[in-house]
């Protein structure tokens, strides 16, 4: 770095002894100020108001010609906001949906205007947070499956629906919901009944 006059020698009075705890805190922040960095679509946006911490930062990369550096005002600002498109935002939604973070995924498919899979991210977050607290709170997780199963069975999700009423021991329920599909198709019974688990 010396070499491209990007360290100033003279400011180089003396070093800071190690600080364990410090150093985990710098380690974590590098790591976000990496993630931040690589994932950038258009432009990285960096704020902060120390100006004694930031300096030794700001004036490496002002070096090396990778910022510009703006007071924020109200055209900055404006200059910031970049509006996505509706199949942004249902795109991100489905990869949020299928890395299970269900009401992100909600959030989007609601800026999508999908109500659809709105729905069902919602129906999917309300499963999984009444399987979270089925031991500690019983008859709220209950309440959470059952209008999971409601939102499911709303959008024709039987299958999923049948399983809240399973884990909700509404065996019947759940019988009805995930047979009453192939029942109508092939009319070969007149109703199945599910009662403690078995079908008669």
């Amino acid at each position: 770095m010396n070499k491209i006059n990007l360290v100033d020698s003279k400011s180089l009075i003396s070093f800071p002894s190690f600080d364990e705890a410090k150093h985990n805190v710098l380690c974590s922040e590098l790591k976000q100020l990496y993630v931040a960095i690589t994932r950038t679509r258009q432009r990285l946006w960096i704020c902060d108001i120390i100006d004694e911490v930031s300096k030794p930062m700001l004036e490496y990369w002002e070096k090396l010609s990778l910022i510009e550096v703006r007071c924020l005002d109200d055209l900055v600002a404006q200059g910031m906001q970049v509006a996505s498109r509706q199949d942004e935002w249902r795109s991100q939604g489905f990869k949020l949906f299928y890395e299970h973070n269900y009401e992100m995924a909600r959030l989007c498919f609601e800026k999508a205007g999908d109500m659809y899979n709105e729905k069902f991210a919602r129906a999917a977050s309300l499963q999984v947070l009444a399987n979270s607290i089925s031991s500690s709170s019983p008859q709220m997780a209950k309440n959470y499956l059952s209008e999971a199963a409601d939102m499911f069975e709303g959008i024709g999700k039987a299958e999923y629906a049948a399983k809240c009423f399973f884990e909700m021991r509404s065996y019947e329920r759940a019988g009805i919901c995930f047979f009453c599909p192939f029942l109508t198709r092939l009319n070969q019974f007149d109703y199945i009944f599910f009662i403690s688990g078995t079908i008669i």
